[in-house]
């Protein structure tokens, strides 16, 4: 198909003035025998955010490798400050007093994260098998220092695609407001037991607005809604 100049500048100069909206769809699950036994998520280690980025043009797809390590950063960043806000105590994976090696908590983080990977697809494809105790990390996870201490060890993971202005322009003249691509980024969160490694709860958040430029205002807001239903912190009961 032929795009003619005129219109396809147009249409880039349209779409640039319009606004970007941050509708944020969320939801989460958590296993109900958490509350059933008065116990609740009050604590939490926090493991190293990981999120994937990649750039959709007119040559096709690319990678962001530099971009995607600032976003894991602001996606931890986020997560953990409303975990706090909502009354959740967090612990450092590698506290400095530990009496372990560098090189072996790293080893643990690494098969930990490991795992996670190789279970998390099913998880987000069937969240609700965690209230049937589905899926586990092993009880390694007991070795990390913060395990002691903490309820839960949270995974967090991005997963984000950026058209380029260009590739905006073309689908819009080519497909009209009916594309099925747009730019987009989902932050997950899985919470895993700290004594035997049984995933316990599940957090999914989808925005089709600003997610890599304001991450805060994306997905902070639906954090602050799901961790409310979910009762953590302050809003849940605390175990005997």
């Amino acid at each position: 198909m032929r795009v003619n100049h005129a219109v396809y500048t147009a249409v880039i100069a349209m779409l640039a003035a319009l606004p970007v909206l941050a509708v944020t769809p969320s939801w989460s699950y958590i296993n109900p025998s958490l509350s059933a036994r008065g116990a609740g998520i009050h604590s939490a280690c926090m493991m190293p955010a990981e999120a994937n980025l990649s750039k959709l043009g007119m040559k096709g797809r690319e990678g962001m490798s530099k971009e995607t390590d600032a976003w894991s950063t602001t996606l931890q960043t986020v997560v953990e400050s409303h975990l706090k806000l909502a009354g959740v105590e967090l612990k450092p994976v590698l506290p400095a007093d530990t009496n372990a090696s560098d090189d072996e908590l790293r080893q643990i983080v690494f098969r930990l994260q490991e795992r996670y990977d190789g279970i998390s697809v099913k998880i987000k494809s069937k969240p609700k098998a965690i209230g049937k105790s589905r899926y586990t990390l092993g009880d390694e996870v007991a070795l990390l220092p913060c395990a002691s201490g903490a309820d839960v060890i949270v995974f967090v993971s991005g997963e984000g695609r950026v058209l380029t202005g260009g590739k905006k322009a073309f689908d819009w003249v080519l497909l009209g407001a009916g594309s099925p691509i747009s730019s987009g980024g989902s932050l997950v969160l899985s919470m895993a037991d700290a004594k035997s490694g049984e995933i316990v709860a599940f957090v999914r958040l989808s925005n089709a607005g600003k997610f890599l430029n304001d991450s805060e205002r994306a997905y902070g807001k639906a954090l602050d809604k799901q961790f409310r239903k979910m009762r953590l912190g302050a809003s849940g009961s605390r175990g005997k």
